[in-house]
Protein backbone atom coordinates (compact mmCIF):
# COMPACT_ATOMS: atom_id res chain seq x y z
CA UNK A 1 0.00 0.00 0.00
CA UNK A 2 1.22 3.43 -0.87
CA UNK A 3 1.66 5.49 1.75
CA UNK A 4 -0.19 9.49 1.36
CA UNK A 5 2.36 11.95 1.42
CA UNK A 6 1.74 14.77 4.12
CA UNK A 7 2.42 18.39 3.78
CA UNK A 8 3.46 20.50 6.23
CA UNK A 9 1.79 23.60 6.20
CA UNK A 10 2.78 27.69 8.50
CA UNK A 11 -0.90 29.92 8.02
CA UNK A 12 0.04 33.99 8.55
CA UNK A 13 -2.66 36.19 9.28
CA UNK A 14 -3.38 38.71 11.73
CA UNK A 15 -6.71 38.51 12.52
CA UNK A 16 -7.20 35.50 14.92
CA UNK A 17 -10.79 34.41 13.96
CA UNK A 18 -9.35 34.22 9.94
CA UNK A 19 -6.56 32.21 11.25
CA UNK A 20 -8.30 29.55 13.25
CA UNK A 21 -10.93 29.29 10.37
CA UNK A 22 -8.23 28.91 8.05
CA UNK A 23 -6.39 26.03 10.59
CA UNK A 24 -9.81 24.39 10.96
CA UNK A 25 -10.68 23.92 7.25
CA UNK A 26 -6.77 22.13 6.27
CA UNK A 27 -6.46 20.23 9.62
CA UNK A 28 -9.56 18.82 8.37
CA UNK A 29 -7.44 17.35 5.16
CA UNK A 30 -6.03 13.86 6.11
CA UNK A 31 -3.24 15.09 3.66
CA UNK A 32 -2.15 18.56 5.24
CA UNK A 33 -1.07 19.33 8.29
CA UNK A 34 -0.60 22.65 9.85
CA UNK A 35 2.47 23.00 12.00
CA UNK A 36 1.82 26.64 13.03
CA UNK A 37 -0.05 29.26 12.90
CA UNK A 38 1.51 32.89 13.40
CA UNK A 39 0.15 36.73 13.29
CA UNK A 40 3.55 38.64 12.30
CA UNK A 41 5.44 38.67 9.22
CA UNK A 42 8.73 37.98 11.37
CA UNK A 43 7.18 35.28 13.43
CA UNK A 44 6.24 33.65 9.89
CA UNK A 45 10.11 34.09 8.88
CA UNK A 46 11.48 32.59 12.33
CA UNK A 47 8.98 30.07 11.86
CA UNK A 48 9.89 29.05 8.13
CA UNK A 49 13.61 28.92 9.09
CA UNK A 50 13.31 26.73 12.20
CA UNK A 51 10.73 24.39 10.85
CA UNK A 52 10.69 24.64 7.07
CA UNK A 53 6.98 24.17 6.43
CA UNK A 54 6.01 23.41 2.78
CA UNK A 55 3.60 26.00 1.84
CA UNK A 56 3.45 28.77 3.41
CA UNK A 57 -0.12 31.00 3.26
CA UNK A 58 0.49 34.72 4.00
CA UNK A 59 -2.32 37.25 4.08
CA UNK A 60 -1.40 40.61 2.29
CA UNK A 61 -1.15 43.14 4.85
CA UNK A 62 0.26 42.52 8.28
CA UNK A 63 1.23 44.49 11.07
CA UNK A 64 4.90 44.39 10.60
CA UNK A 65 5.52 43.62 7.02
CA UNK A 66 3.72 43.87 3.65
CA UNK A 67 2.74 40.20 2.35
CA UNK A 68 4.81 41.05 -0.83
CA UNK A 69 7.76 41.92 0.99
CA UNK A 70 7.43 38.34 3.30
CA UNK A 71 7.16 36.55 0.02
CA UNK A 72 9.98 38.43 -1.17
CA UNK A 73 12.10 37.19 1.96
CA UNK A 74 11.10 33.95 2.39
CA UNK A 75 11.99 33.21 -1.23
CA UNK A 76 15.64 34.78 -0.37
CA UNK A 77 15.76 32.78 2.87
CA UNK A 78 13.84 29.64 2.38
CA UNK A 79 13.91 29.33 -1.38
CA UNK A 80 12.58 26.10 -1.28
CA UNK A 81 9.21 26.92 0.20
CA UNK A 82 6.21 27.42 -1.39
CA UNK A 83 3.67 30.45 -0.81
CA UNK A 84 0.39 31.45 -1.51
CA UNK A 85 -1.11 34.96 -0.89
CA UNK A 86 -4.80 35.00 0.74
CA UNK A 87 -5.94 38.42 0.59
CA UNK A 88 -9.13 40.35 0.37
CA UNK A 89 -7.24 42.66 -2.40
CA UNK A 90 -7.97 42.30 -6.29
CA UNK A 91 -6.33 44.84 -7.55
CA UNK A 92 -4.56 44.55 -11.16
CA UNK A 93 -0.97 45.89 -10.00
CA UNK A 94 -1.46 44.49 -6.28
CA UNK A 95 -1.96 41.23 -7.80
CA UNK A 96 0.73 41.88 -9.97
CA UNK A 97 3.49 42.81 -7.56
CA UNK A 98 2.70 39.20 -5.82
CA UNK A 99 3.86 37.64 -8.70
CA UNK A 100 7.00 39.84 -9.30
CA UNK A 101 7.69 38.66 -6.06
CA UNK A 102 7.27 35.16 -6.98
CA UNK A 103 4.15 34.23 -5.26
CA UNK A 104 3.42 30.69 -5.86
CA UNK A 105 -0.43 31.18 -5.99
CA UNK A 106 -3.22 34.10 -4.95
CA UNK A 107 -6.72 33.89 -3.71
CA UNK A 108 -9.06 36.11 -2.56
CA UNK A 109 -10.48 36.07 0.65
CA UNK A 110 -14.20 36.15 -0.54
CA UNK A 111 -13.10 32.74 -2.40
CA UNK A 112 -15.13 29.43 -1.06
CA UNK A 113 -13.32 26.83 1.24
CA UNK A 114 -13.13 24.64 -1.69
CA UNK A 115 -11.09 26.98 -3.57
CA UNK A 116 -8.58 27.30 -1.28
CA UNK A 117 -8.01 23.86 -0.79
CA UNK A 118 -7.75 23.58 -5.15
CA UNK A 119 -4.91 26.23 -4.74
CA UNK A 120 -2.94 24.66 -1.77
CA UNK A 121 -3.12 21.49 -3.66
CA UNK A 122 -2.25 23.08 -6.84
CA UNK A 123 0.63 24.87 -5.42
CA UNK A 124 1.75 21.95 -3.37
CA UNK A 125 2.12 19.73 -6.73
CA UNK A 126 4.35 22.27 -8.26
CA UNK A 127 1.68 24.41 -10.37
CA UNK A 128 1.08 27.87 -10.05
CA UNK A 129 -2.41 28.73 -9.12
CA UNK A 130 -3.63 32.50 -9.96
CA UNK A 131 -7.47 33.00 -8.55
CA UNK A 132 -9.89 33.29 -11.66
CA UNK A 133 -11.40 36.65 -10.41
CA UNK A 134 -8.55 38.64 -10.74
CA UNK A 135 -6.96 37.34 -13.99
CA UNK A 136 -8.60 39.77 -16.35
CA UNK A 137 -6.84 42.52 -14.36
CA UNK A 138 -3.60 40.90 -14.52
CA UNK A 139 -3.69 40.64 -17.89
CA UNK A 140 -4.78 44.32 -18.72
CA UNK A 141 -1.91 45.77 -17.10
CA UNK A 142 0.77 43.61 -18.76
CA UNK A 143 2.85 45.49 -21.31
CA UNK A 144 2.68 43.74 -24.60
CA UNK A 145 6.70 43.74 -24.40
CA UNK A 146 6.92 41.91 -20.97
CA UNK A 147 7.81 38.73 -22.18
CA UNK A 148 9.33 37.65 -25.72
CA UNK A 149 6.96 35.59 -27.80
CA UNK A 150 8.17 32.65 -29.48
CA UNK A 151 6.69 30.34 -31.62
CA UNK A 152 5.63 26.86 -30.06
CA UNK A 153 4.59 23.57 -31.11
CA UNK A 154 0.95 22.50 -30.47
CA UNK A 155 1.88 20.17 -27.70
CA UNK A 156 4.98 22.68 -26.34
CA UNK A 157 2.08 24.54 -25.60
CA UNK A 158 -0.34 22.66 -24.52
CA UNK A 159 2.37 21.22 -21.79
CA UNK A 160 3.25 24.53 -20.56
CA UNK A 161 -1.06 25.82 -20.59
CA UNK A 162 -1.33 22.97 -18.46
CA UNK A 163 1.61 23.70 -15.82
CA UNK A 164 0.54 27.75 -15.86
CA UNK A 165 -2.78 25.88 -14.79
CA UNK A 166 -1.35 23.96 -11.74
CA UNK A 167 -1.16 20.55 -13.15
CA UNK A 168 1.90 18.62 -12.02
CA UNK A 169 4.17 16.71 -14.48
CA UNK A 170 2.93 13.53 -13.15
CA UNK A 171 -1.05 15.14 -13.74
CA UNK A 172 -0.47 16.21 -17.63
CA UNK A 173 1.35 12.97 -18.46
CA UNK A 174 -2.05 11.16 -16.80
CA UNK A 175 -4.13 13.27 -19.02
CA UNK A 176 -1.97 13.07 -22.08
CA UNK A 177 -1.70 9.64 -21.90
CA UNK A 178 1.92 10.51 -22.48
CA UNK A 179 4.97 9.63 -20.08
CA UNK A 180 6.31 12.14 -17.65
CA UNK A 181 9.73 12.05 -19.36
CA UNK A 182 7.82 13.33 -22.53
CA UNK A 183 6.03 15.90 -20.42
CA UNK A 184 9.51 17.17 -19.58
CA UNK A 185 11.20 17.31 -22.66
CA UNK A 186 8.07 19.44 -23.76
CA UNK A 187 8.13 21.58 -20.69
CA UNK A 188 12.01 22.29 -21.34
CA UNK A 189 11.48 23.33 -24.91
CA UNK A 190 8.94 25.55 -24.24
CA UNK A 191 10.96 27.24 -21.77
CA UNK A 192 13.64 27.51 -23.55
CA UNK A 193 12.15 28.69 -26.64
CA UNK A 194 10.00 31.64 -24.00
CA UNK A 195 13.34 32.50 -22.13
CA UNK A 196 11.15 31.23 -19.14
CA UNK A 197 13.23 30.36 -15.83
CA UNK A 198 10.66 30.39 -13.31
CA UNK A 199 7.03 29.77 -12.36
CA UNK A 200 6.38 33.81 -12.07
CA UNK A 201 7.46 34.30 -15.66
CA UNK A 202 5.35 31.69 -17.02
CA UNK A 203 1.86 32.44 -15.56
CA UNK A 204 2.69 36.20 -16.88
CA UNK A 205 3.39 34.49 -19.78
CA UNK A 206 0.03 32.50 -19.34
CA UNK A 207 -2.33 35.54 -18.38
CA UNK A 208 -0.80 38.00 -21.90
CA UNK A 209 -1.73 34.97 -24.19
CA UNK A 210 -5.17 34.50 -22.49
CA UNK A 211 -4.31 31.15 -22.01
CA UNK A 212 -6.11 30.54 -18.68
CA UNK A 213 -9.58 31.31 -20.01
CA UNK A 214 -9.22 28.95 -23.02
CA UNK A 215 -10.07 25.06 -23.44
CA UNK A 216 -6.23 24.17 -23.79
CA UNK A 217 -5.84 20.56 -24.88
CA UNK A 218 -4.91 20.27 -28.70
CA UNK A 219 -7.05 18.10 -31.01
CA UNK A 220 -4.82 15.42 -31.21
CA UNK A 221 -5.25 14.86 -27.51
CA UNK A 222 -7.27 12.37 -26.18
CA UNK A 223 -8.48 13.36 -22.48
CA UNK A 224 -7.08 10.49 -20.01
CA UNK A 225 -9.45 9.99 -17.21
CA UNK A 226 -7.56 11.05 -13.66
CA UNK A 227 -8.98 9.19 -10.95
CA UNK A 228 -7.52 8.11 -7.23
CA UNK A 229 -6.48 10.12 -3.85
CA UNK A 230 -4.75 13.22 -5.39
CA UNK A 231 -8.38 15.19 -5.18
CA UNK A 232 -6.78 17.80 -7.71
CA UNK A 233 -8.44 19.03 -10.79
CA UNK A 234 -7.94 21.92 -12.65
CA UNK A 235 -10.57 24.65 -12.41
CA UNK A 236 -10.03 25.27 -16.46
CA UNK A 237 -9.99 21.92 -18.55
CA UNK A 238 -13.36 21.11 -19.61
CA UNK A 239 -14.46 17.86 -20.34
CA UNK A 240 -13.63 16.22 -23.00
CA UNK A 241 -16.44 15.56 -26.25
CA UNK A 242 -19.06 13.55 -25.00
CA UNK A 243 -18.79 14.20 -21.58
CA UNK A 244 -21.53 14.91 -18.98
Amino acid sequence: MTRQTTYRLLIVDDHPLILSGIRALLEGQADLEVIGAVQTAQAALDAAKLYRPDLIIADGTLPDLSGITLIRRIREACPGILTLALTLHDEGPYVREFVKAGVNGFVLKRSAAEDLLHAVRAVLHGGTYIDPAVISKVCSILPDNEIRMDILSEREECVVRLVAEGFSNKEISRRLAVSVKTIETYRARACEKLDIHNRAALVRHALKEGWLAQNILPSDYTVATVTGGEGFHSFRVRPGPGAV
